[in-house]
């Protein structure tokens, strides 16, 4: 059973990937009329690189508040199966804690640069995008992750932690075996 405020959660995030996966079908399509109008009718299509370049960061970090939302990050289980639960809940919140410093960090080291390309006019060499939109979905999924991160903190310290199906199902087991022991 999903808890509500993970529906919640979920619900919110979902435009975020659903954005995410319209550029990448845009970017597969694309790819695949450019492949076809150069192999097959001798026509290239120009700047190519720079809108698979722009559509990439698009992808990437218009996501990235979702996956903040979804608390899916792509992690290593080092020591998940070795510790208890309270250890996974406080480094689990510890890590929260340090991903929300480091976007903080982030947004405010980005902005000198996006601002230098806004100002400088510097533009691609075959389209003439003007390189201050590459920043622009930097700047989106950044500035809307922070108080994503801070929503799922908030959330998870009022509520808890969701349980991991897999390690605490086991813990739960093995109290109940040992609860079964004892009676």
């Amino acid at each position: 059973m999903v808890p509500g405020y993970q529906h919640l959660l979920q619900k919110v995030a979902r435009p975020f990937g659903l954005a995410a996966a319209a550029i990448l079908v845009f970017m597969m399509l694309f790819t695949t009329y450019a492949v076809v109008m150069r192999n097959f009718f001798d026509t290239p299509v120009l700047g190519v690189v720079e809108i698979m370049e722009l559509a990439l960061v698009a992808l990437i970090f218009i996501a990235m508040p979702g996956v903040f939302l979804r608390d899916e990050h792509v992690t290593v289980d080092v020591v998940d199966q070795v510790v208890s639960r309270k250890i996974r809940v406080f480094l689990r919140f510890f890590g929260l804690f340090l991903t929300l410093g480091f976007l903080i960090m982030m947004m405010s080291e980005m902005a000198e640069p996006a601002i230098d390309k806004l100002s400088d006019g510097e533009v691609t060499m075959t389209l003439g995008i003007n390189r201050f939109i590459y920043w622009i979905p930097i700047i989106f999924g950044f500035v809307l992750s922070i108080p994503a991160a801070i929503w799922v903190i908030y959330l998870y310290g009022r509520h808890g932690v969701p349980r991991d199906q897999n390690l605490d199902a086991e813990e739960g087991a093995h109290k109940m075996s040992g609860q079964a022991h004892v009676e």
